[in-house]
């Protein structure tokens, strides 16, 4: 059995596990807010992340001129380590960061079909389906879909 790398590297002590290291355990991954691995070990998007304190969402110029220094952590109500809907990841994307597909009526399918073909996302037979593996995809990418119909 080897030293745990987790316990050495954070807590410069070596010990050794009989299974999962508790201090593994512990961490916790404002990319995808699941326990068992940080932020830099994650595979979902890298430029889109949840924000670990309050002080975090305030500019750093607004922080160094009020010498804010405290951290108060974000309390994110997800219990169990679920995974983020799609609807969930959206929400948490800045509008900058969107696909944007406008469509005259009746050529929808065809849009997206066109969109996916340039993003080489394979096309499935149903609509719904091309949406959604569109929107799947975006999330992954850290960019979100809007559908724009025009006139």
């Amino acid at each position: 059995m080897t030293y745990c790398m987790t316990c050495k590297s954070m807590l410069g002590i070596a010990r050794k596990h009989e299974g999962t290291c508790p201090v593994r355990a512990s961490l916790w991954c404002s990319q995808c807010s699941c326990y068992g691995h940080g932020p830099s070990e994650c595979d979902e998007a890298k430029h889109v992340w949840r924000p670990r304190t309050l002080e975090e969402l305030i500019p750093a110029d607004v922080r160094e001129r009020w010498d804010i220094d405290t951290e108060t952590p974000i309390i994110w109500h997800a219990p169990t380590c679920r995974p983020l809907t799609v609807e969930d990841a959206e929400r948490e994307i800045a509008d900058t960061n969107t696909i944007e597909i406008r469509f005259r009526e009746g050529k929808q399918d065809n849009r997206i079909r066109e969109t996916m073909r340039q993003l080489k996302i394979p096309t499935v037979h149903k609509m719904d389906g091309n949406i959604l593996k569109l929107r799947t995809w975006a999330v992954a990418h850290g960019k979100k879909v809007r559908l724009v119909q025009e006139r």
